[in-house]
């Protein structure tokens, strides 16, 4: 094929594309729970800013769903990146986009937003057509995990779905436009069985049995225009079981003059099987009694039950056998479902948990943060964030959630999608720690005391700083092992008269500070006696200062105070003769 064939079928099938998308009648119109969710699980499984279901127009792209880009609904076409996803089946990841040709001069990426990294999955129907993307978007160059790209194309499937039934639901409107106008334009005996139900006629002389259908009717059954079947012919058409309950209600309706509706299974002439909506009444006319009622087709609304049932048992089984966390939960906080993924991860069964408060599986002390989340709920209709769970053997949980109401119910209830990243939460914790640890003694280090500081700048410590003396005669002498064997040594040594709440820091070199949470004076100073009473007990001997936090003071200027005091200590056994030598 030449490249001008090439270009003609390119601008035929974009063409077709454009033509479906108008179709769907989806571009600019209101956000829906659906896709919603969908942007919201895209957000949950990227962890990015931004998420987005875009769908790309002919001059623009525009945001079914939007998270993280609430002051803008559109952008030009030029401009998207999404008109680059579109281009192919496969999802597009640009992980760095000032670095990428395409997009490095882009206003989207050079002004707000700011983009630098974008994921998007293309939305293909079943004929091959792209009408747009879930996509992601960070601030930020990264990249995303095979498993999440994989589950972005799995939302994606999920979107084209969504528009392939609302394809299918705009056709069923139409074909119910269509049956009305054809309706409307039927004969004055459609007219009059109209007043009943509007569809096809009919109607039984209760003293002659003659019977009359409408066209319509007659099509029904697969039977020609003007046919005229007699009462039982009419009613064996009703397999068995169906035919009892027309029977009865015929009879009921000729005996005292009950009107029925009900919907019954029926078989045409030509065996076509189908489901009907049959309605009958008495009506007294110039002295004769007739039945008069109307026969419609429900067989695609049927089918249409029949189709969200098998949908609700999809969307079940993607509820029962999804590897992500999902639940619902009332706005008391109690569970009304949860699939077996979210109970597996806190050791638990889904019968144990269904039915329970969250706050059954939250520790007392942040029983507080939870009911600020259910306000958060309540107000803002959506929450994001990371909670603690204490899973069946005790152990801590920790979900990533991104959770929003439920607003089609008749109660308020909350869909609550989360991932488990305990692991990872336990990693950064472990790296923080380490941040602020010094290898050598398993004391904090400096960096810890800014940390401290910040956490709670009004909790009143008191400072011991302790130097060791002759230190560098130790390495000098025994060498630098010996040496880290005496600070581990004197590590244990101040560390053993302290509490939990108190902390150990290795300032660096040969200077360590105790801090006493909340002391008083005399128990600063009972402290500071009793390490110098043990001298002997440490493995080197030392000198120390204390000093006092008062309030408002930073930290770091309570050290200073403390040395100072060490100082001065020394100086003054200097001015006494007694020896001292810091090295």
């Amino acid at each position: 094929m030449s490249h001008c064939d090439d270009a003609v079928s390119s601008t035929s099938r974009e063409a077709e594309r454009l033509s479906r998308l108008a179709l769907l009648q989806v571009v600019d119109t209101g956000a829906e729970p659906f896709f919603d969710a969908l942007a919201a699980a895209a957000q949950a499984i990227a962890r990015t800013p931004i998420a987005l279901v875009s769908l790309v127009d002919e001059h623009r792209q525009w945001w079914k769903a939007n998270i993280g880009l609430p002051d803008a609904s559109e952008t030009p076409r030029e401009l998207a990146f999404c008109a680059y996803t579109i281009q192919d089946d496969a999802v597009m990841e640009v992980r760095d986009a000032p670095a990428d040709p395409r997009f490095c001069d882009n206003t989207l990426v050079t002004d707000a937003p700011g983009i630098r990294y974008y994921a998007g999955a293309p939305i293909v129907l079943s004929d091959g057509l792209r009408m747009g993307t879930v996509c992601v978007i960070d601030q930020r160059p990264r990249a995303l995990e095979p498993a999440q790209l994989a589950a972005l194309q799995q939302l994606a499937r999920v979107a084209a779905e969504g528009l392939e039934q609302r394809r299918l639901m705009l056709e069923r409107e139409a074909a119910n436009a269509q049956l009305q106008q054809r309706l409307r334009e039927s004969e004055a005996f459609l007219e009059r069985t109209g007043r009943v139900a509007g569809v096809g006629g009919w109607e039984v002389d209760v003293a002659s049995g003659t019977v009359a259908w409408s066209d319509q009717t007659c099509r029904l059954h697969d039977l020609p225009a003007g046919y005229r079947p007699t009462l039982a012919e009419g009613i064996g058409f009703y397999p068995l079981d169906a035919r009892a309950v027309i029977t009865e209600a015929v009879e009921a309706c000729v005996r005292d003059g009950t009107p029925w509706d009900v919907e019954l299974p029926l078989v045409s002439a030509t065996g076509r099987q189908l489901w009907v909506h049959s309605t009958g009444a008495m009506e007294h006319v110039d002295g004769r009694s007739r039945l008069i009622g109307a026969i419609q087709d429900v067989t695609e609304r049927h089918r249409a039950v029949d189709a969200l049932a098998a949908s609700e048992r999809k969307f079940r089984n993607m509820f029962q056998y999804s590897l992500g966390l999902i639940c619902t939960h009332d706005m008391d906080g109690r569970l009304i479902s949860i699939n077996p993924a979210a109970a597996r991860s806190l050791g638990r069964s889904v019968d144990d948990m269904e039915g329970r408060s969250l706050l059954e599986f939250i520790r007392p002390e942040r029983h507080a943060a939870f009911q600020g989340y259910l306000s958060r709920m309540l107000l803002d209709g959506q929450d994001a964030g990371v909670t603690e769970l204490v899973a069946s053997d005790g152990s801590l949980r920790h979900w990533q959630y991104r959770n929003v109401l439920d607003v089609e119910s008749d109660a308020t209830v909350v869909l609550a999608h989360a991932q488990d990243i305990t692991s990872q939460y336990q990693q950064e914790k472990q790296l923080l720690e380490w941040s602020f640890t010094d290898p050598l003694t398993n004391c904090y280090n400096r960096r810890y005391l800014d940390e401290l500081d910040k956490r709670d700048p009004s909790v009143r410590w008191g400072c011991i700083v302790v130097d060791l003396d002759k230190f560098k005669l130790v390495n000098d002498t025994h060498g630098h092992q010996r040496g880290d064997e005496v600070l581990v040594q004197m590590a244990w040594f101040l560390n053993q008269p302290l509490r939990s709440q108190d902390r150990l820091v290795r300032l660096g070199g040969d200077e360590f500070l105790v801090l006493l949470h909340h002391p008083t004076q005399s128990q600063l100073a009972a402290l500071a006696h009793d390490y110098v009473a043990a001298t002997d007990d440490a493995p080197i001997q030392f000198t120390l200062g204390t000093a006092l936090r008062d309030e408002g003071e930073a930290l770091a200027a309570v050290v200073d105070r403390a040395d100072r005091s060490l100082y001065a200590l020394r100086r003054a056994r200097r001015g006494t003769g007694v020896s001292d030598q810091r090295e």
